[in-house]
């Protein structure tokens, strides 16, 4: 008994590492400045978390777990939805699977918390999303622009929080 447990703990770690590995996620876009970025913060999900039901979204592939690509637009000082790929178990749709009889843009009043985006090129591979030299980081209250500031890659100096 105690060799046969002992032996079904040594196939697990042995696997873990296999067991571990994940698929880095689709981002988000921003149009920010005149140029598109990607977003390493997920506005949608406290739209979700706010009351507003989160329709059956399923992913399409591995590569995106929460079922929707979402493009962001800072227009003046202003969050807005600009656009929105989802996938249902009837197939892929857009906006209207989330926003019912509503256009774009849509102000992002709902979301009040940092926009990560990533600067430069990716340093190095990492899950959910690769790791940047540096970030713009814009605080949000409510949809609307409160500041900037650029931070370091997580770890050095001025560096953000750890994820």
């Amino acid at each position: 008994m105690m060799r046969t447990l002992l032996a079904v703990l040594a196939l697990m770690i042995g696997l873990s590492p296999m067991v571990t590995q994940a698929t880095t996620q689709v981002e988000d876009v921003i149009f920010l400045d005149g140029q598109i970025y990607p977003l390493h913060t997920l506005p949608l999900e406290q739209y979700f978390n706010s009351g507003h039901p989160r329709p059956p979204l399923r992913a399409p592939h591995t590569a995106m777990w929460r079922g929707y690509k979402a493009t962001w637009e800072i227009r003046g000082d202003r969050l807005f939805l600009k656009d929105l790929e989802a996938w249902t178990p009837t197939g892929k749709a857009g906006l209207e699977a989330v926003f019912p009889g509503r256009k774009a843009p849509i102000p992002a009043t709902w979301f009040t918390g940092k926009l990560k985006i990533p600067q430069g090129k990716p340093q190095k591979p990492y899950v959910p999303y690769p790791l940047y030299a540096k970030y713009l980081i814009i605080s949000v209250e409510k949809g609307q622009v409160m500041g900037r500031q650029v931070l370091d890659q997580p770890g050095g100096p001025g560096s953000l929080p750890s994820r």
